[in-house]
């Protein structure tokens, strides 16, 4: 994250590089969901949480995960 001191917080991907990649097919979203992971992809994006990579060789797909109901009281 961008301003965090790299002492206090680092993230590294630790890859062998005598494994290949595995190449996932790429998934089709409904209109719907392609909204949504557009638009927190763009908020990530805008808040330096994430960057894009060009990377034509690999492609990790997007996983929605449903956040659970919260209790109000």
């Amino acid at each position: 994250m961008p301003g965090v001191d790299p002492n206090v917080a680092l993230h590294r991907l630790h890859v062998d590089s005598s494994f290949r990649p595995n190449k996932q097919k790429n998934r089709n979203f409904s209109n719907e969901k392609n909204l949504v992971i557009q638009k927190e992809v763009a908020d990530q994006i805008r808040s330096h949480a994430i960057r894009e990579l060009q990377l034509p060789d690999w492609i990790s797909n997007v996983v929605m995960v449903k956040k659970p109901k919260e209790d109000v009281h």
